[in-house]
């Protein structure tokens, strides 16, 4: 049942109807305006920052676009996509959710869907407005109040729930990006200093740029951090924070690959969940692979050599730095990037480069080699090689794309390059 403040549109009467006509209309939307309406202008803004977003609306938050829902530019870049806001609300299970940094409502809606009682706090009174709009459309049955979190939880000091969620802004001020989590509003650490007490856990969401190590020496409790992994990408850091247990000793850190639609991996820790969506009669299958779990002595031998380049979350988790040692794997690199296996390691944890050829020398004597073998496309990844990456492209004398990818590293004032196929195991 929706609660009844999301029954009323918070929007003109014909708002709906113009945003019904984008959707069906996404390459020539009406531009017929109402000049007689109050909020015109606003809402011309809103839907023409949706329209502009609509593909990647798509691909990022498929059941909003499926419920016509809009956005706001900053709280869509901003937001956690679909499938790992699904993951984080059946991994981190809550009767009762307290969301302080409401922002798009994406988390909050993939909480509300499993079953939380969620109240969401944010400041931003159009967004507000775009939020209940949107769960509306989403049928969604979630409570928004417009304060910041720190004038609620100074205001409700008495009140607890199971789950406490934090999603602070990384351009406080509107501009740039910060990676330091210090500057982000609210202040993470200081919330959980002050009002700790009010959630069984707390769960706050970082950049996947913030160091793990520095993460764990700020709390003065106990934490679980991990890096979240999605299609290649690290997409960020969630630190599980318990103010009720003692701080460990040494940090508990771990790399999470979410995969949908993915059988078991062998050897790999998982925790899944497969979801019976009834707004769109959609089974959503995925699962969560473990990297400190995953057992490389166990996976299947490859008869050819090949090198392997960990995930992007795994160095967002540090934990790159520690395979040599913890799974007996030579790097390749100076600076553990690239590391030698002939075991068939899963995709969802990186990329296997098939060796083909094997070059050592400098950049004209490789880019001679390569152009002996008649190829003239290559992908190229470097490592560790101190030059940018169009720099090798333009000595190497080589376009982007095709089958074949280049894995190249610089030692001792002499570069070493692996050319092969990426296989997918």
């Amino acid at each position: 049942m929706i609660v009844n403040d999301y029954k009323i549109n918070p929007f003109s009467p014909d708002f709906s109807h113009r945003i019904d006509e984008l959707y069906e209309n996404k390459d020539n939307p009406s531009k017929k305006l109402n000049k007689k309406e109050q909020n015109q202008g606003l809402e011309d803004s809103l839907i023409l920052t949706t329209k502009n977003l609509l593909s990647k609306i798509q691909a990022k938050l498929p059941r909003h676009f499926n419920a016509r829902c809009i956005v706001t530019q900053k709280a869509f870049e901003q937001c956690t996509s679909e499938i790992i806001a699904q993951w984080k609300a059946f991994h981190f299970p809550a009767k009762s959710l307290l969301s302080l940094t409401g922002g798009l409502g994406v988390d909050d809606w993939a909480w509300s869907k499993s079953g939380s009682s969620v109240l969401s706090i944010d400041p931003d009174e159009l967004l507000n407005r775009v939020v209940r709009h949107n769960w509306g459309k989403l049928n969604i049955s979630a409570e928004r109040i417009g304060l910041t979190a720190e004038k609620w939880l100074s205001e409700n000091t008495e009140r607890r729930f199971d789950l406490i969620y934090v999603d602070p802004d990384r351009r406080p001020m509107g501009g740039r990006k910060s990676f330091q989590a210090e500057d982000y509003l609210p202040n993470v650490f200081e919330l959980v200093k002050a009002h700790g007490g009010m959630g069984k856990l707390w769960l706050i969401k970082l950049s996947p740029m913030t160091d793990p190590h520095w993460i764990f020496h700020r709390f003065d409790c106990y934490t679980e951090i991990s890096a979240i992994g999605y299609r290649n990408e690290a997409k960020e850091i969630l630190v599980l924070v318990d103010p009720h247990r003692e701080k460990s000793e040494t940090p508990q850190i771990d790399c999470i690959e979410i995969a949908e639609n993915a059988p078991q991996i062998s050897g790999a820790g998982h925790v899944g969940k497969e979801q019976n969506d009834s707004s769109t009669q959609e089974m959503v299958n995925f699962q969560g692979f473990r990297f400190s779990e995953l057992q490389i002595d166990a996976l299947p031998l490859n008869k050819t050599a090949m090198i392997w380049e960990p995930s992007p979350a795994i160095f967002a988790s540090s934990l790159h730095t520690t395979i040599s040692q913890r799974h007996n794997l030579l790097a390749a690199t100076p600076n553990p990037g690239f590391f030698h296996t002939q075991r068939e390691i899963p995709a969802a944890f990186g990329r296997c480069l098939l060796v083909h050829h094997e070059f050592q020398g400098s950049l004209r004597k490789i880019a001679q080699k390569i152009k002996d073998l008649d190829i003239s496309q290559l992908n190229i990844t470097p490592r560790s090689c101190s030059i940018p990456t169009t720099e090798i492209t333009k000595t190497l004398k080589t376009k982007d794309g095709g089958s074949l990818t280049l894995f190249i590293t610089k030692k001792q004032n002499e570069f070493h390059a692996w050319l092969g196929e990426i296989k997918k195991f």
